[in-house]
Formats: C-alpha cells, structure tokens, sequence
C-alpha cells in the first residue's frame, strides 16, 4: 500500500536520542486508511546508529549515505519516498500524538498548501518541557513574513511531494547547512500558499549540540541562504526591489545569534549592518528588540523577564 506520508529523519551521531525519536515517528496515526512510512537516513555516523537503526527492523527503512550534511540527507531520505506528503523530523527530536494527522487534515482543505507548520515546544536533553516557542503563524501568501524571520520550527514542517520536486528539494552546500530548511520554505512560499495547523506536538529538544549554538558557523549558513534564496528566479521576481529588506532582516537573525551565544560584539557589528542595508529596519520592532537586548545586556534582559513572569 502507498503510504499517506513518509517521515525522513536525518541524523550523524544522535544514537541516544534516536529511540525516541524514531518510535515518535511510527506511533503517528492517521484516519481511515491512511498509512505512515519512515525512511532514517545515516549522514556517515561514528556512534552505534546503525544498532540502533537494526533494533527497529523492517519498520523503519536504513539507508546510509557519505557524510554530505543534513540537506543531501533529506533529499536522499525524498528520493526513497513513496507518500503523497513529507515530514521533516531532526533526529533529536520527537512528536507527541496526532502530529501527522493534524497536518494531512490541513493539507486536505480546500487552498491545498504546499507546505503545512505547526507550533514547537523547546525540551530539555531529557525531554523535559522548557517553554513554548512564541513565534509568528500567519498562513496563505507569507512570503514576506518568512523573509523577515524564520519562524517554522524545522520539524513541525511537511510539504506535498509533488511542490518539494518541483522546487528540486534542499540544496546540498555544506555552508548552507542549518539555514537550507528556511531557503527551500522560501521557495516554496514564493510559489504556493502555506498552511499553519493549530497544535503543538512537535518537541525541539535544546543542548550544546544544536547549530545555532556555534555563531561563526550560523553567521557563514545565514548568509548563504539569501545568496541561495535570492538565485532562484521566482523568489528573486517577488523580492525584485527589496532583496536589501531580506538581507537586512537576516543581518538582524545574525546578531540575535549572536547576542544568544554571548557575542554582544558582533550583535552590535551586524545591527549596524542591517540598519546600512536597510535604513528602514530601524522602525521594525524586531529591531528594535534586537538593539534593546544589546543595549541592556543579558542580565538586565534576565531581571526585566523575571518581574514581568511575577507579575
């Protein structure tokens, strides 16, 4: 039977978190006959993987690839898929019940999305609830929204097979890894309307392993996904004009990056940047936010929280 949806899990070397994330995956139920299917893809791993990968047998599928970074890992992870939908799960991560269902019930509707988001949860390393990701969810025509900030939580992302071909799947440069995801959603938000599902089920868990925490390198992919993003020829027709407002909004994801990691320095360098790219940045409150947070300094920021949680 052809599965509804295939979920393709990258991973290199997240063997302790693996389990959980794989048996999220296969306890997805879908309505009437719908069908799941899960293809791993082994990014070249050094840790006991492929153990772990043979401990689920023949509900999974294994494949095991030269060590090309997460992109080519989805698209190889595409090419073996047979659903009509992808879903897109990091291998330190998990879903919570009815995650798939809610997504092929909004694709279903009647404006078709290409590509279908929903909410995530930040987890601690032992998948203990954080907090809520309180980001944007607007829906239909977002392309706009999307170049100003990338606000799909990575897994909570599935997209129709049909618009990920179509748009020729992740582009596999191993600087654009960790900001290929929001080049592709570009892409296709450019072409197609996008769809938000109202729920949370999807858990983003937060450790000393995740790419944003390595600012050099998130500053190098950052830039390559506008250099990426502004290539393609239907994105580049839509931002005709204001490719300065992308590449302002991304100098801005940068320094809050920045500021994430410690670097006030170079928060301050590429705020700066942003406002000579694009002098009207100034009025944006994300901005603004960003330039507050620089100015007050984290434990200034901290305290101003911690009495607005009290009150």
């Amino acid at each position: 039977m052809t599965p509804t949806i295939s979920v393709i899990i990258p991973t290199y070397n997240r063997a302790a978190y693996l389990p959980h994330t794989l048996q999220s995956a296969l306890d997805q139920q879908l309505p009437e006959d719908g069908s799941v299917e899960v293809i791993l893809v082994d990014d070249e791993s050094t840790d006991n993987t492929q153990e772990v990968a043979a401990a689920f047998g023949d509900r999974i599928t294994y494949v095991r690839q030269q060590n090309r970074r997460e992109g080519a890992a989805r698209n190889t992870g595409a090419a073996r898929a047979r659903g009509r939908y992808f879903a897109f799960l990091d291998s330190d991560d998990f879903w919570l019940e009815g995650k798939l269902a809610g997504d092929v019930a909004r694709f279903e509707q009647a404006d078709q999305p290409a590509l279908v988001y929903s909410r995530g949860r930040n987890v601690d390393p032992q998948g203990l609830i954080i907090g809520e990701r309180r980001l944007a969810n607007p829906q239909g025509d977002i392309f706009w929204e999307l170049a100003r900030e990338a606000f799909m939580p990575m897994s909570s992302v599935a997209v129709r097979a049909d618009a990920f071909r179509e748009c020729g799947g992740f582009t596999e440069d191993p600087n654009l890894s960790g900001t290929a995801d929001w080049e592709l959603w570009m892409r296709l938000a450019a072409r197609w309307p996008i769809g938000f599902v109202e729920q949370t089920r999807t858990c983003i868990r937060v450790h000393g392993r995740n790419m944003s925490a390595d600012p050099s390198y998130m500053e190098r992919a950052m830039l390559a996904g506008v250099r990426y993003a502004l290539a393609d020829p239907v994105v580049a027709r839509r931002a005709r004009g204001r490719e300065g407002f992308i590449r302002a909004c991304m100098y801005v994801t940068i320094a809050l990056n920045a500021y994430a990691n410690g670097r006030r320095g170079r928060t301050w360098i590429w705020l700066a940047r942003a406002l000579l790219t694009w002098p009207s940045q100034v009025l944006d409150a994300r901005f603004g936010g960003a330039l507050a947070r620089a100015a007050l300094g984290p434990a200034v920021v901290s305290r101003m929280r911690h009495a607005a949680a009290r009150a």
